[in-house]
């Protein structure tokens, strides 16, 4: 890979460690070149890294004791979230036993998320499954539940702590994994002419795009194909856009004005994504090739860009808001003693991709931009939770 901003040694690092993480061993984290980051060493531990192949239906997993379960959402006002719940509800229906206790929903306040938790508890809930925004802030909370008895699973965000003695279990996707498959994507849609690659994050300082570009740069060190391609991030930085459109749009712009050719947008959001594809149309310069999670919007910006720009090709992988469902599994499981076999770390697949006649991008004009299609819901459902 050529690279202003990536030495040789780092690049030999990085292939350390993904032969690691490949490997099964836990040896030693992806870190940048500051050494503040590190990625989480359950995204390096094959034995916790499965895929969706290996999931078991909910009816394996419900047992005969009455449970009760119950979902707390750091915040809940986003499509993501919305869709997560439904998903998490039409999970729990499955199990004739469940009773389903109200969603908590922390409204982005930790303190109230906390409160959430400890009135859950307090309710007698027995399966517990957070999304904890507020990071290692909820980890006594967490704690406390998990010594009461509760069956604790946070999912996505990794919250810190440790499985067995501050919850039940963690469930995530591998971002590592997510951040690999982009980079090779782009390697083999760009082909051996290469070019130019900018990696777009979310937050700054989030680990979801840390481990991301983490993944993207280790696999443009070891891939031979993908000699060509220069990443103009500085290393191990994300270019931050807090996830929203109209600040990705301007970031995009300033991209596009410090750089004469970029050739490949890497980054995770659908929906922040549309806010580059403006910067490009704006700019009059040619949509580059475009990495992100399936969002319905994207590819509808797909249809309508790709016919006048046929160089615009696009991939994503899942949005995973069915992550809840395995993480309501395994809490569940727990609380009713049953053996969970699926992992607890998830390789996401590929949803679409532009290039393959067979995965082509899916836009329904008769859903909202934020739709996530990838989601087990149906159609209908889809369309009463987005009201």
């Amino acid at each position: 890979m050529k690279s202003p901003h990536f030495p040789r040694g780092r690049a030999m690092a990085l292939l350390g460690l993904a032969a690691l993480a490949l490997s099964g061993c836990a040896g030693g984290p992806f870190s940048d070149t500051t050494g503040d980051f590190q990625v989480d060493p359950v995204y390096l531990d094959r034995s916790q890294i499965g895929s969706v192949d290996e999931f078991v239906p909910m009816s394996r997993l419900c047992g005969t004791d009455t449970v009760r379960v119950a979902l707390a959402d750091g915040v809940g006002d986003n499509a993501f979230r919305k869709t997560a719940r439904a998903e998490f509800e039409d999970e729990a229906r499955q199990c004739p036993n469940i009773e389903l206790l109200p969603y908590a929903d922390g409204q982005g306040n930790p303190q109230k998320a906390i409160g959430d938790i400890k009135a859950l508890v307090a309710q007698g809930v027995d399966a517990l499954v957070v999304f904890p925004d507020a990071g290692p802030a909820l980890i006594p909370t967490l704690r406390e539940a998990f010594e009461a008895g509760v069956s604790v699973v946070p999912y996505t965000a990794s919250p810190g702590g440790e499985a067995g003695v501050d919850y039940t279990a963690f469930v995530g996707h591998n971002t590592v994994n997510d951040g690999r498959a982009w980079a090779r994507w782009t390697c083999e849609t760009l082909g051996p002419g290469g070019g130019n690659a900018v990696f777009l994050g979310g937050t700054p300082g989030n680990a979801q795009s840390l481990t991301e570009i983490a993944g993207i740069e280790a696999e443009l060190a070891e891939n031979p194909g993908c000699a060509a391609v220069t990443l103009l991030n500085d290393p191990g930085a994300p270019i931050d856009t807090g996830w929203n459109p109209a600040q990705t749009q301007k970031v995009v712009a300033g991209l596009i004005t410090k750089y004469p050719k970029i050739d490949a947008v890497i980054t995770d959001s659908g929906d922040a994504s549309l806010g580059g594809i403006r910067a490009f149309l704006q700019a009059g310069r040619p949509l580059p090739i475009w990495t992100a999670n399936d969002v319905n919007g994207f590819a509808c910006a797909f249809q309508d860009n790709h016919p006048k720009q046929p160089g615009f090709q696009v991939v994503t992988v899942s949005s995973r808001t069915w992550m809840v469902r395995l993480a309501l599994r395994k809490a569940v499981a727990d609380a009713q003693g049953i053996d969970d076999p699926e992992p607890n770390i998830v390789d996401i697949p590929i949803v679409e991709n532009s290039v393959d006649p067979k995965a082509q991008p899916r836009c329904d004009r008769g859903l909202p931009s934020s739709a996530v299609l990838s989601s087990e819901l149906s159609t209908d459902t889809l369309s009463r939770i987005y009201r």
